[in-house]
């Protein structure tokens, strides 16, 4: 205290202080580099040159600018995908409630205009793509929950009947019965879009995948798989 007094610096506590008072005018303040840039030297070392002082004054506001300026940017992008957010949401239900209300009543009529081709392309909302997708596929082959249930049941048998899958796939194709190209599924399903894991073994598709493709291979054994 007395060397602060003898040399004319003004102590941490004096409301005099001009670093104090222009602290006090800053809205944004991170303490790490007050520390460093605006705190006084200690008294055991020169102060610093009034050249010194201006130039770490004048780094510290460039940082305060340069934060608050990322800050108003970060807000920005966040307001910017909030507002994206919800015009997406609102489209999909409006889109939903034209499919609901005007498109499914109608498909017969309304399957091939071109307003139907367009709503197809802008994306099917999810609580109607099951039946927009089942009305559109439809069902030529007039196959019922119990046929499909019969032939998934002689699938399994055959499954089960067989031993290991060949790796020989012209053994397999040249055989009298096309439903021996159910090997071949076993052996497909994991070699096929092997990054896409949704049909990989253990994915939510795996044995869903793997029961259609044998049903069917069973319903038309002159085709096989």
């Amino acid at each position: 205290m007395e060397y602060e007094t003898k040399s004319g610096r003004a102590g941490p506590g004096d409301p005099t202080s001009p670093r104090q008072g222009a602290r006090k005018n800053l809205d944004f303040e991170p303490l790490s580099t007050t520390a460093l840039i605006l705190e006084d030297r200690p008294a055991n070392l020169p102060a610093k040159p009034a050249e010194e002082a201006q130039k770490h004054r004048q780094q510290y506001e460039e940082m305060v600018a340069q934060a608050k300026k990322r800050e108003l940017k970060e807000a920005q992008k966040r307001k910017k995908q909030l507002e994206d957010r919800c015009k997406l949401e609102e489209s999909i239900g409006t889109a939903a409630q034209i499919w609901n209300q005007e498109i499914l009543p109608n498909w017969s009529t309304m399957c091939t205009s071109r307003r139907v081709r367009d709503l197809w392309w802008q994306g099917i909302p999810p609580s109607v793509r099951g039946k927009v997708w089942s009305l559109a596929v439809g069902n030529e082959l007039n196959i019922t929950h119990e046929l499909y249930n019969i032939c998934l049941a002689r699938a399994k048998e055959k499954w089960r009947s067989t031993a290991v899958p060949s790796t020989d796939t012209e053994d397999v194709l040249d055989s009298s019965d096309r439903e021996s190209s159910l090997e071949l599924i076993k052996l497909d399903i994991s070699r096929t879009f092997p990054q896409l894991c949704i049909f990989q073994q253990g994915g939510p598709y795996y044995d869903v995948l793997h029961s259609i493709l044998g049903a069917y291979t069973c319903y038309r054994p002159d085709v096989g798989y």
